[in-house]
């Protein structure tokens, strides 16, 4: 294939590579050439190619074949089977009538079914494929892998030396390497093309029959792309999208033309076509050959597995590396295998990543591009929303953890700790020698003077380190050093005044202006107060001069010993440092809001007893809550109201007991048959069970936060 300059013909170069395949393989069989057709990414073509035969890859990813497959299949079957067999039965692909044996491989059931019939006419060779990938599998499949060869010896007339299996693996280990290198340049951030380009460059080299020239012609194209990046002409920033599950070829490409017409770029393909091929290769200086072959080909991580661990460890990987923003699995209709698996995969992202997930089982019709439209419009937004809040509702869960965590009286390398578990980013606390203290998250091969980000919250020399890994926003890094700097701070101050005990001075806020000139006029009078007064005003007290807890427990017996007092009254905590006097003031004033709300006969509070509303409504304004479910809230409760249907607190149950539909009916003193239609009704008003983990915890949040701001006494779910 000719590199020319412009992209846009090279993609189309390659995406029209299959339909000169179709030529291509004529002239390949006039000069006596053979063809060995395959389906699956577990046979290793180089057996195919020390033979001296050309390994092609079969149609089988259109919708035009399937209604002639119909006749002789079940409808209810997968796709990507009856699309195969359906170019086999009409004599459609040329690649399948060129060729002169057909490779296939115990996988699925459908598979192994539609192989047995297209038996009946063209020459089928099965590979008995092991369901795991233990030891002892390894060993079943290098035996497979030998007796294949030796198949193809007997079947072709001819030798397979080691020495051409050699060649073989490192021909095809370049153009692997090849790729895979194409690939990585959709790591950038922004991406420099769309993902739909680089599948056609992946999929058209499966056409290439030219093998010595693919690796050239394919790191030209990545030379150009990155020339093309580096003067400025690449996509601009988009939510960048994993696609995972089943192949994504042909009339499947519409996923990833849907994702990319609605403002998603797709990074990667964690699939048979994708990242997933190409990222191991066969060891070439082994003495035992077959072995490597083997162990390469057997790590596909394919969900006819089980344990399927290659592909979560894998999916993990790619979802780093390539700076992942959501996951879309595609489950071609009728594969049971990757729909069952899809719910390890959804929990995998959900849990483990903290990233948004969707599946969409699809076929290769057009039936349900309407459909995926709008599902996929939907997630991209929903990325988009998230990835301008999402450094904001991290920090607030955070700063939760840390607010926790100091009232708890915990330590603060436990709540380092914490905050590591939950962001991921690795930190490490130095003491004034510069001795690593205590280190969370920090493996010494990815954590470095390079990528590490410093905080000193005091004058004595300690130091806090947090560290900018992959996949982690140097943002990120930055904010949660800065709460743990704060939470560090905070937590001094308080050892601080506990060993002076002298807060000289103190506000006292109430809510009649007669109640105050009442204190006042009391504690001028009393000889056993020895601080300053300042006179009324704006409804408030300020006192200065006082000398230790001691006294502040003094002022509050006094103050308790006025009788008939006409509003509440709050007493302010101490505090040394004069020029924190107006902050001071605004947080009394925000704590007697909830003096004020709360229904109590009492006269006196005192602002510790408001510590936990204060940092809830604290976290409730930094998450902007009022944008947050707010309109589906109120539904919920107008629903309660007209018809008592309990919704919101079962809603509140619910996200508390992470939807465990058991302890909620337990909670809430109702048999499951009760509960299960109230779950379906807020399904329909606010799609709880769609939503991930985090967005469940956010929820929760924000009705926690509401509880204390509104005092819904109705709703006694606290």
């Amino acid at each position: 294939m000719k590199l020319v300059q412009d992209l846009p013909e090279i993609f189309e170069q390659f995406e029209e590579q299959r339909q000169k395949a179709f030529l291509e393989i004529k002239e390949y069989k006039d000069r006596g050439k053979a063809v060995v057709g395959m389906y699956c990414a577990y046979f290793p073509p180089e057996l195919a190619i020390a033979a001296g035969a050309i390994p092609v890859a079969l149609c089988s990813f259109s919708n035009e074949t399937i209604p002639s497959a119909e006749k002789y299949m079940p409808k209810s079957m997968c796709p990507l089977v009856k699309s195969s067999y359906g170019f086999a039965v009409e004599d459609k692909c040329p690649l399948f009538h060129f060729a002169d044996l057909v490779i296939g491989e115990t996988t699925c059931d459908g598979k192994k079914k539609m192989y047995e019939m297209m038996a009946e006419s063209k020459p089928v060779f099965i590979m008995e494929l092991p369901n795991s990938q233990s030891e002892r599998a390894h060993r079943f499949w290098k035996e497979e892998i030998i007796r294949t060869k030796e198949f193809l010896e007997e079947f072709f007339h001819v030798v397979i030396t080691e020495q051409k299996l050699r060649d073989a693996v490192r021909l095809n280990n370049r153009i692997r390497m090849s790729l895979k290198r194409l690939c990585e340049v959709m790591k950038l951030d922004p991406a420099p093309i769309p993902g739909e380009n680089i599948q056609k460059i992946v999929l058209g080299c499966k056409y290439r029959f030219d093998y010595e020239t693919s690796p050239d012609v394919i790191d030209d194209v990545r030379d150009k792309i990155l020339e093309e990046y580096r003067n400025g002409n690449r996509l601009e920033k988009r939510p960048r999208i994993l696609i995972t599950g089943c192949p994504v070829n042909g009339d499947s490409m519409k996923v990833i033309r849907t994702i990319e017409n609605q403002g998603g770029v797709v990074v990667a393909t964690e699939n048979c076509s994708g990242v997933r091929a190409l990222s191991t290769m066969v060891e070439e200086d082994t003495e035992d050959i077959y072995g490597a072959i083997a162990q390469k080909y057997l790590s596909t991580g394919c969900s006819i597995m089980t344990p399927n661990d290659n592909r979560i460890d894998l999916l993990g990987e790619i979802i780093d590396e390539y700076h992942v923003d959501g996951v879309v699995e595609v489950v071609l209709q009728g594969c049971h295998a990757t729909g069952a698996e899809s719910f390890y995969i959804r929990k995998f992202v959900n849990e483990e990543k903290h990233l948004p997930y969707i599946c969409i089982t699809t076929d290769y019709s057009q039936g349900d591009t309407g459909q995926m439209n709008t599902r996929l419009a939907a997630f991209i937004e929903m990325i988009e929303n998230d990835s301008q809040e999402k450094e904001l509702l991290d920090i607030n869960y955070c700063y939760k953890i840390m607010l926790t965590g100091l009232t708890g009286n915990r330590c603060m390398h436990e709540i380092m700790r914490e905050i590591s578990e939950y962001s991921g980013v690795a930190f490490c606390i130095y003491d004034e020698n510069g001795m690593e203290q205590f280190a969370f998250g920090k493996e010494k091969s990815v954590c470095t003077k390079e990528n590490e980000i410093v905080r000193y919250p005091d004058g004595d020399g300690v130091k806090l380190a947090g560290y900018v890994t992959a996949g982690k926003k140097k943002t990120i890094v930055e904010k949660l050093l800065d709460i743990l700097v704060k939470g560090y701070q905070m937590q001094e101050h308080s050892r601080e005044k506990q060993k002076k005990e002298i807060p000289d001075f103190m506000w006292i806020i109430g809510e009649k202006s007669i109640d105050l000139k009442r204190i006042y006029e009391y504690l001028e009078t009393n000889k056993n107060f020895q601080g300053k007064l300042h006179y009324p005003e704006q409804k408030s007290v300020f006192l200065s001069g006082i000398h230790g807890q001691k006294d502040r427990n003094q002022i509050i017996k006094y103050l308790k010993g006025i009788e008939n007092l006409e509003g509440k009254i709050l007493i302010g905590n101490g505090f040394a440092d004069a020029t924190q006097k107006e902050e001071n003031y605004k947080i009394q004033k925000d704590i007697m809001e909830f003096v004020q709300k709360k229904k109590t006969r009492m006269s006196i509070h005192l602002t510790e007893q408001y510590y936990h509303e204060l940092a809830v409504s604290y976290i409730g304004r930094e998450m902007a809550k009022g944008s947050l479910y707010a309109e589906a809230l109120e539904k919920i409760k107008k629903e309660d109201e007209e018809k008592g249907r309990d919704l919101y607190e079962t809603l509140y149950w619910y996200l508390r007991m992470k939807r465990n539909v058991s302890q909620t009916a337990a909670k809430l003193k109702i048999h499951r048959n009760t509960l299960l239609p109230r779950i379906a009704r807020l399904n329909e008003i606010i799609d709880i069970d769609e939503k991930d983990g985090i967005e469940c915890e956010r929820l929760f949040l924000v009705m926690e936060v509401e509880q204390y701001t509104t005092c819904r006494h109705n709703h006694s779910v606290i």
